[in-house]
């Protein structure tokens, strides 16, 4: 019987932020040499409508390990939100999942950003994308759970993730609208487009996996019977039938039953579980290899 990959998961995140964590100590160590492979290597890394004509494919991913070394508070933004939303999401969806759903976002945010600025030009660079994503992934997959933080570093704050998800694409959209089609002078370094974009991604993943594309025409209890018949792949006993095997195949249907489980929760998370499964999952927990 396989259990929940907690250690590959911890590793997963712990791998990630260190990344993202090198890849900015490089941009001041290659600064602070003054070399000439410092800007070259930013913008061979970075995102640009340039980069995309001459088929470097590469920075719709890339562009989310360099950031903006005059504004500290991104890349702290960036780590603190891989630490708080990748320690939640790991628990109910496994590394595979969170670094799908990561860099899924990522380049979304990217070909978002990329069609505003096809034709006026500049660079993106960040993973606020990726970190857009996953609170909207987070949103949808527990929203029960209170946001809390400091408005303006003073003004605390409590809110619901959908809430805030709803209100942060809002403002993303009519920030584009003004800022990069518009042309209207920013106060920072801002990339709404790119913010919609990994928003849009985090959502639409979760819609996704929680019953493939035609859950948008079905209803959530028929998507959710669509699953759970996908998925299982291994015959289902009542009671009765179950008696009548021997305690040997009774441990191995057991067994089996977890593993998909388990492949479920991978793939979809704890909240997409039925209450038999549940209970299931309950019985596993007397099972002697």
């Amino acid at each position: 019987m396989r259990a929940p990959s907690t250690e590959r998961g911890t590793s997963a995140h712990v791998w990630l932020i260190s990344s993202v964590i090198a890849g900015y100590v490089l941009q001041l160590f290659f600064q602070f040499l003054q070399a000439r492979p410092g800007p070259d290597l930013f913008q061979r890394v970075a995102l640009s409508g340039f980069s995309l004509r001459e088929l470097r494919l590469w920075t719709l991913l890339t562009y989310a390990w360099v950031h903006d070394t005059r504004n500290i508070l991104q890349i702290i933004m960036v780590v603190a939100g891989l630490i708080l939303l990748g320690g939640e999401l790991l628990k109910s969806v496994g590394p595979r999942v969170f670094l799908i759903l990561y860099a899924t976002s990522i380049i979304t945010g990217g070909l978002f950003w990329s069609v505003i600025h096809w034709r006026t030009g500049g660079v993106l660079a960040g993973a606020t994308a990726g970190i857009c994503g996953l609170l909207a992934y987070l949103a949808w997959l527990k929203p029960e759970i209170e946001l809390r933080f400091l408005l303006f570093f003073f003004i605390p704050v409590a809110i619901r993730p959908k809430i805030f998800v709803i209100l942060l694409a809002c403002i993303s959209v009519v920030a584009s609208g003004f800022y990069e089609i518009y042309g209207a002078v920013a106060p920072f370094a801002y990339a709404p487009s790119s913010h919609f974009g990994g928003l849009f991604a985090g959502w639409l993943y979760y819609r996704l996996s929680q019953g493939g594309v035609g859950y948008f025409f079905r209803s959530r209890g028929t998507a959710s019977a669509s699953f759970s018949t996908r998925n299982h792949s291994i015959k289902t006993l009542d009671s009765t039938q179950l008696a009548n095997l021997t305690p040997s195949k009774q441990r191995e249907h057991l067994r089996a039953e977890v593993d998909r489980i388990l492949d479920k929760i991978n793939s979809t998370g704890l909240n997409s579980l039925t209450r038999d499964e549940k209970e299931k999952l309950n019985q596993a927990k007397n099972l002697r290899h």
